[in-house]
C-alpha cells in the first residue's frame, strides 16, 4: 500500500470533513456523539511506475444524527473526487453503501481506487 496515497487521501478529505475525526486503519470510538471518517487500506495493484492502491472510507455519524448527515458527507466527498484528485493523480470512488453501528449510528461506506506515480 502506498503511504503517499494514504497521506494524499487523508489530506484530500480533511478540508471536506471539517469537524469529523479522521482515523486510519480502524475505527476507535471516543464518544458516540463524534462523527468519524475512517480510511482503511484494501490492497490494490502495484506496478513499477504507477501504483493503484485501494481504500474503503467509512463515514460514521454521531448518535442522534439523521442518516442524511453521513449520507450528505459521502455525496460531497464523492463529488469532490470526481471534480479533482488533489495531490494524487486520480481518485475513483464507488457508490456509498448504508449500514449502521450496534448503537444505531448511521454509516456510509464506499471504496476508493487511487492512481499514483
Amino acid at each position: 500500500m502506498s503511504t503517499a496515497a494514504a497521506d494524499g487521501l487523508r489530506a484530500f478529505l480533511a478540508p471536506l470533513l471539517t469537524g469529523w475525526r479522521i482515523q486510519f486503519g480502524r475505527w476507535i470510538d471516543g464518544t458516540n456523539t463524534d462523527r468519524y471518517c475512517v480510511i482503511k487500506p484494501a490492497g490494490g495493484l502495484p506496478a513499477s511506475l504507477v501504483r493503484e492502491p485501494q481504500f474503503t472510507v467509512l463515514l460514521i455519524g454521531g448518535l442522534g444524527d439523521e442518516s442524511t448527515v453521513p449520507g450528505a458527507a459521502a455525496d460531497a466527498v464523492i463529488e469532490a473526487m470526481r471534480a479533482g484528485s488533489g495531490s494524487l493523480v486520480h481518485l475513483q470512488p464507488a457508490e456509498p453503501v448504508y449500514s449502521a453501528t450496534g448503537d444505531g449510528r448511521h454509516v456510509f461506506e464506499f471504496a476508493v481506487s487511487a492512481i499514483t506515480n
